[in-house]
């Protein structure tokens, strides 16, 4: 009798254990915070400045990143100049990177730098959280990649609906202030 009421109690905790390690539908194996969110801030820190995107249907429109507040906080202004122009504001809180995204849809979606298996330098996936919206299934900005080429910058964006990609918008940046060389 001993023995049994023994199992039973391993077999509870035991399942405890795996209930509260296990990922959650949200939270999965490959999209976890960067272990190393200070060296991915530092990147967008030397994103700092002017950058021009030009051609595709969009024609040219202006893209900025600015250091504020002591060199904690990232604003990136996208789409400059332009009727649908947005606005990211990056910042570590607490060793994770976050990025609040305030969108020309009028939703707010919130995004954690994220270790990934898909190609880009630095990678963003919304944590389940988009002000300014019924639902998480409204379409809503939902991963954003950085990946550096030679002498510009490619950032494309997963844009998701009803829990999929419903397209993906891309841009290939050229930094305007060129004298400021921080690659």
């Amino acid at each position: 009798m001993k023995s049994k009421k023994i199992k039973i109690q391993y077999f509870a905790i035991s399942l405890f254990v795996i209930c509260i390690t296990a990922p959650t539908s949200t939270q999965s194996q490959s999209h976890r915070p960067l272990p190393d969110s200070e060296a991915a801030f530092n990147y967008l820190k030397g994103l700092e400045g002017k950058w021009v995107v030009q051609g595709g249907e969009e024609g040219v429109f202006g893209w900025e990143f600015d250091l504020t507040s002591r060199e904690g906080v990232i604003i990136e202004r996208l789409k400059v100049g332009t009727p649908t122009e947005m606005l990211t504001v990056y910042n570590l809180d607490d060793g994770i990177l976050l990025a609040n995204h305030y969108c020309q849809l009028q939703n707010q979606p919130n995004l954690t730098a994220v270790t990934s298996e898909t190609e880009g330098d630095l990678h963003f996936l919304c944590n389940g959280q988009v002000g300014n919206t019924q639902s998480h299934d409204e379409l809503h900005m939902h991963g954003v990649h950085f990946q550096k080429k030679d002498k510009s910058l490619l950032i494309w964006m997963d844009m998701m609906e009803n829990g999929e990609v419903a397209f993906e918008t891309r841009y290939e940046l050229t930094r305007v202030d060129t004298e400021v060389e921080k690659w």
